[in-house]
């Protein structure tokens, strides 16, 4: 596999996720959580574009901005 330089942070895998995607992820010093993508943007971080998913938590409700390189994907939207 042959990487490309991009400009955006996540580019590479942001093909990879969708809306409705389930995903997991894991914050520092917190246990693995579960979701479903309802958004991708970019935001632009010191000086640079950032690819950034929310993801509505299936264990509490709460609705979280999480890296794209954060995310692992469990099941793909229909």
């Amino acid at each position: 596999m042959t990487l490309k330089y991009t400009d955006s942070l996540g580019e590479n895998i942001s093909s990879q996720f969708s809306c409705c995607d389930v995903v997991t992820w894991k914050q520092l010093g917190q246990e693995i959580n579960i979701g479903m993508i309802y958004d991708l943007y970019t935001v632009q971080m010191g000086g640079r574009e950032i690819k950034k998913a929310k993801v509505c938590s299936f264990k509490d409700s709460l609705d979280y901005d999480v890296l794209l390189v954060g995310l692992k994907l469990v099941s793909k939207a229909k």
